[in-house]
């Protein structure tokens, strides 16, 4: 059981992150970054179920960038994101001025909704980045 438990979070791990809530699912997906070379991490939000994307709902991605790592943008709203009825994905445009491990902190901000009830959401998360 350990061993698959390890694999998991291993495969978690290289491929990014994924949080789950009761009617959406939460995921960045961590990208390869080379120093001085523009590199583009997701966040994605999928509802689930019965529940949509609240479209009118003042959805906003906001990022704080660590020393080393300039963003193309640090404030992203739902204009910004691609969006269908049952995802929002943001794309975050980033490049690494320096090598290493750094994180990139942040909060989203949406809403998912049936016909009968919205329900807001607000997460923190981080985007991890290994510069080489």
């Amino acid at each position: 059981m350990k061993k698959i438990l390890s694999i998991a979070a291993l495969l978690a791990a290289m491929t990014g992150t994924a949080f789950a809530a009761n009617y959406y699912d939460l995921t960045i997906v961590n990208p390869a970054v080379k120093v001085n070379v523009k590199a583009v991490a997701t966040v994605k939000v999928t509802a689930k179920g019965d529940y949509r994307i609240d479209k009118n709902y003042p959805t906003r991605l906001t990022l704080t960038e660590p020393d080393g790592v300039t963003l193309d943008r640090d404030k992203l709203t739902i204009k910004d994101a691609k969006l269908t009825e049952k995802v929002v994905k943001f794309e975050v445009g980033l490049t690494a001025v320096s090598t290493g491990k750094k994180m990139i902190t942040g909060e989203l901000r949406g809403a998912v909704c049936t016909k009968n009830d919205c329900i807001p959401f607000n997460e923190k998360l981080s985007i991890d980045i290994d510069a080489k």
